[in-house]
C-alpha cells in the first residue's frame, strides 16, 4: 500500500472512530421541520423538485436533494442520515488531505516540505476531521449543508492544485469548475471560492508574475460564471431568507460584534470546551468595549493582506481563513451572530498553520540544539497522535449529546438560560412526550424572550392536525396575547398569529368570528406579509366563504378566485394553501350553479393531491370523492340522470363502507341517489 493510501486509510479510520457515537443522534431543531416534516422531500422524481423544497428555510439544492435520497432510503429514521453525513465528512477530510499534500509539494515549498508532505497533510486532515468543532456540521443532520459545501469547496481547491501540478490540465480545471458549481449549489458562502482559488494560484503557482493569472483568464471567467448559480438561488428563494425579511440588527452592529465572535471561534479551535448548539443569546457588542477584539482581528487581517500582495505562502492560510469566514462574519446581518458550523472550513486553515508552525519550530530546535532531526520529528509525531486521540475522544463525547433532544437543549440552557431557541425546542420535546405543562411553560418563556417565535403556533398546529381545534385555539390566543404586549399590531409575527387563530376558529364552524379577525387585519397582511403569503391567502379564503354564507355570491366568487390564483402561482410551488383555496372556490361555484367550472377546479385539486400524496392517501381519496360528487351534480344538471345514478351509487357504496350506513354524509348521498333514480325513471 502506498504512503498516500495509508494516509487516507488512517484519516478515514480516525474520523469514523471519532464520530461513531453520532449514529444514535436524533433529529433536532431544523432537522425536524426541514427534513422529517418536510413534505417536499417525500418525492425524489423529478430530482429538481426536492432541490427547491424548503419548508420554512430556503432550500439549498444539492443538500436538499441528498435529504430526499435519504428519505427514500431510510424514511425518517435518523440513523441513515447520520451515515450519509459521516461519509460526506470523511470525503471532505480526504479532499483536504489531497489539497494539503499538493500544496506542500508545490515548487515554492517542495525543497522544504516536499519529502514530508504526506505526513504533514495526514496530520492536518486528521486533526481537522476529528476536532470537536466539527460536531455541529456532522452530527447535526441539517448542517450537512455546511459539510457538503465544505466537501465541494475543498474538492475544487484540490482539483485546481492538481491541475497546477499537471501542467494546467484542462481535465482537472474542468473538475475544479464542476466542484465549484456544486459548492454554489450547496451554500451561499461558496461565493468566496473563486477568490480563494485565485489567492492560492497567486501565492503558490503564478510563477512570480501577475501575467500568469491573465494567461488563465478564461478559466477564471468560467469560475466567475458559477456565481450565477447563487444569483438564481437568491432570486428564487429570497423570501425565505430571514435576514432579507427582518432587520434584527444593523450591518454596523453585526460587524462590530463579529471580532469577538471570531476570537471565540479561535478559542474553541485551541480549547474546545463550552461548545453550544445555538448562540442566539450572543450579545451585540458596543463601542468602545469592542475595540480590543476588533484590533486583535483587524491587525492580523491587515498583515495577511500585505503577505498576500507579496506572495508569501504563509499568507494564503490567513487569506483562506478570513475569506471563508467573510460571508457570515463580516457585515451581512445574519439572524444568528455566532454558529460553530461556520468554522467547518476556516478550521482547516488554523490546523494547517499550527502543523506547519510545529514543523518549523521542530526544525529550528533540532538545528540549534544539534539534535537528531529524525528523533525530534518522531517526538512531534507522538504529540500529534496524542492530540488526535484527545480531540477524537472529545468529539465522541460531544456527539453523544445529540442522542437526546432534551439533553442537547438542556446543555444549551445550562450555558445560556435566556436562550429562546432552547426553550422553543424543549417546548416541542415536552409536547411530543405529553408533558403539556412543561411544554407550555417553555413555550411562553420562548415567546417572552423572542415575541416573533412561532413556538405556541407550532404546538397549535399539532393539535389542529389531530382534530383538537379548541386546544389549538387556546394556544393561538396565548401567543397573540403575549405578542400584542410586545409588538405592534402590524408586526408580521402578530399578523401570522391572527391568521392562525382565524383558521382554527373557522375550522370550528365559527365562520363569522373568523372572518371578523381576518377583516380587521387583512389590509395589513397584504401590505406587510405580502399578497401571496400563506397567512394572507388563508384570510382571503375565509373572507370568501363568509361572503358566500352572507349571500353575496358575486363578491364571494371574486375573492375565492383571487385566493386560488394567488395560491397556485408557480413561484409558490406545491403550497398546501392551494387545496384550501380550491375547496372553497369549488363550493362557491357549486352554490352559484357553475358546475362545469367547479368540476374543473375539483379535478385540478384531485390531480394535485394524487401527485403529492399518492392515489391511496386519505387526502387523495377525499379529493376524488368530492370530484365525483360535483360530477354527479353536473350530470343531473345536464339531464344525464343515468350517469348521475352510476356516480351516486358508487359514492353511496364507498361512504357506507368507510363511514357507515347511518352517517349523515352517507344518508345525504343515498337521498341524492334516490332522486337521481327517480329522475332517470321519469326520463324513460
Amino acid at each position: 500500500m502506498t504512503p498516500v493510501r495509508k494516509a487516507a486509510l488512517l484519516v478515514t479510520l480516525a474520523t469514523c472512530a471519532a464520530f461513531s457515537s453520532s449514529f444514535s443522534g436524533r433529529f433536532v431543531f431544523d432537522d425536524i421541520h426541514e427534513i422529517a416534516e418536510n413534505p417536499g422531500l417525500s418525492q425524489l422524481w423529478p430530482p429538481w423538485r426536492p432541490m427547491v423544497a424548503g419548508n420554512r428555510l430556503p432550500a439549498r439544492p444539492l443538500p436538499y436533494l441528498t435529504f430526499a435520497v435519504d428519505r427514500r432510503l431510510w424514511g425518517v429514521e435518523p440513523f441513515g442520515f447520520h451515515v450519509t453525513n459521516l461519509a460526506i465528512h470523511v470525503a471532505a477530510a480526504l479532499a483536504l488531505l489531497a489539497l494539503a499534500r499538493l500544496t506542500l509539494d508545490c515548487p515554492r515549498l517542495r525543497d522544504r516540505f516536499g519529502a514530508r508532505s504526506t505526513a504533514m497533510a495526514t496530520a492536518i486532515a486528521a486533526i481537522w476531521a476529528v476536532h470537536p468543532l466539527q460536531t455541529q456540521s456532522v452530527t447535526y443532520v441539517y448542517q450537512r449543508i455546511e459539510s457538503l459545501h465544505g466537501l465541494c469547496f475543498l474538492t475544487a481547491l484540490a482539483a485546481f492544485a492538481r491541475a497546477a501540478h499537471r501542467g494546467w490540465s484542462p481535465r482537472w480545471l474542468a473538475a475544479c469548475i464542476a466542484a465549484t458549481v456544486a459548492a454554489m449549489a450547496s451554500k451561499e458562502t461558496a461565493v468566496v471560492l473563486p477568490l480563494v482559488i485565485l489567492t492560492w494560484d497567486w501565492c503558490f503557482a503564478a510563477e512570480g508574475r501577475a501575467s500568469a493569472l491573465w494567461d488563465r483568464r478564461r478559466w477564471y471567467a468560467a469560475l466567475a460564471a458559477t456565481w450565477t448559480v447563487l444569483a438564481v438561488q437568491l432570486a428564487a428563494q429570497g423570501s425565505k431568507y430571514l435576514e432579507f425579511r427582518t432587520a434584527v440588527r444593523s450591518p454596523l452592529e453585526y460587524a462590530i460584534t463579529q471580532p469577538g465572535v471570531i476570537l471565540h471561534y479561535l478559542r474553541l479551535a485551541f480549547w474546545p470546551v463550552g461548545q453550544q448548539l445555538d448562540y442566539s443569546g450572543w450579545p451585540v457588542a458596543r463601542l468602545p468595549a469592542a475595540l480590543p477584539a476588533a484590533a486583535a482581528v483587524l491587525v492580523p487581517a491587515a498583515i495577511v493582506c500585505g503577505g498576500v500582495l507579496r506572495r508569501r505562502p504563509w499568507a494564503w492560510l490567513g487569506a483562506a481563513f478570513f475569506l471563508t469566514l467573510a460571508p457570515t462574519s463580516s457585515v451581512m446581518p445574519i439572524e444568528a451572530l455566532a454558529n460553530e458550523q461556520r468554522m467547518y472550513l476556516p478550521l482547516a486553515a488554523v490546523v494547517a498553520a499550527c502543523v506547519v508552525a510545529a514543523i518549523c519550530v521542530a526544525d529550528s530546535l533540532a538545528a540549534r540544539l544539534h539534535a537528531d532531526a529524525a528523533r525530534v520529528h518522531r517526538l512531534l509525531t507522538v504529540v500529534v497522535g496524542l492530540a488526535v486521540v484527545a480531540l477524537a475522544t472529545a468529539t465522541w463525547t460531544r456527539s453523544r449529546d445529540y442522542a437526546s433532544v432534551d439533553r442537547i437543549w438542556r446543555d444549551v440552557l445550562a450555558k445560556d438560560p435566556d436562550n429562546y431557541r432552547a426553550h422553543w425546542a424543549l417546548a416541542a420535546a415536552g409536547d411530543d412526550s405529553g408533558d403539556l405543562d412543561a411544554a407550555v411553560a417553555h413555550a411562553i418563556r420562548a415567546v417572552e424572550l423572542r415575541p416573533s417565535a412561532r413556538v405556541l403556533l407550532d404546538m397549535a398546529a399539532r393539535r389542529r392536525a389531530t382534530g383538537d381545534a379548541a386546544g389549538a385555539e387556546a394556544l393561538c390566543r396565548t401567543s397573540l396575547e403575549l405578542q400584542r404586549a410586545a409588538l405592534s399590531p402590524d408586526d408580521p409575527a402578530v399578523l401570522a398569529t391572527v391568521g392562525d387563530l382565524a383558521v382554527v376558529t373557522y375550522l370550528q364552524g365559527r365562520v363569522a368570528e373568523a372572518a371578523a379577525l381576518c377583516r380587521d387585519s387583512f389590509p395589513a397582511m397584504e401590505r406587510v406579509r405580502g399578497e401571496d403569503d400563506a397567512t394572507t391567502v388563508a384570510a382571503l379564503v375565509i373572507l370568501a366563504d363568509a361572503e358566500a354564507r352572507d349571500g353575496d355570491a358575486e363578491a364571494a366568487e371574486r375573492m375565492a378566485r383571487d385566493a386560488f390564483a394567488r395560491a397556485t402561482r408557480p413561484a409558490r410551488g406545491d403550497d398546501p394553501m392551494a387545496a384550501n383555496a380550491a375547496v372553497v372556490l369549488a363550493a362557491i361555484l357549486e352554490r352559484n350553479g357553475r358546475l362545469d367550472e367547479a368540476v374543473a377546479v375539483r379535478r385540478q385539486l384531485a390531480v394535485a393531491a394524487e401527485r403529492a400524496f399518492g392515489p391511496q392517501h386519505p387526502r387523495s381519496q377525499e379529493a376524488a370523492t368530492r370530484l365525483a360528487v360535483v360530477m354527479a351534480a353536473q350530470c343531473t344538471a345536464r339531464g344525464d340522470h343515468a350517469g348521475a345514478v352510476r356516480l351516486y351509487r358508487l359514492l353511496a357504496e364507498g361512504f357506507e363502507r368507510s363511514l357507515g350506513a347511518e352517517h349523515p354524509e352517507t344518508v345525504a348521498i343515498r337521498q341524492r341517489l334516490a332522486a337521481a333514480e327517480a329522475a332517470a325513471r321519469q326520463g324513460r
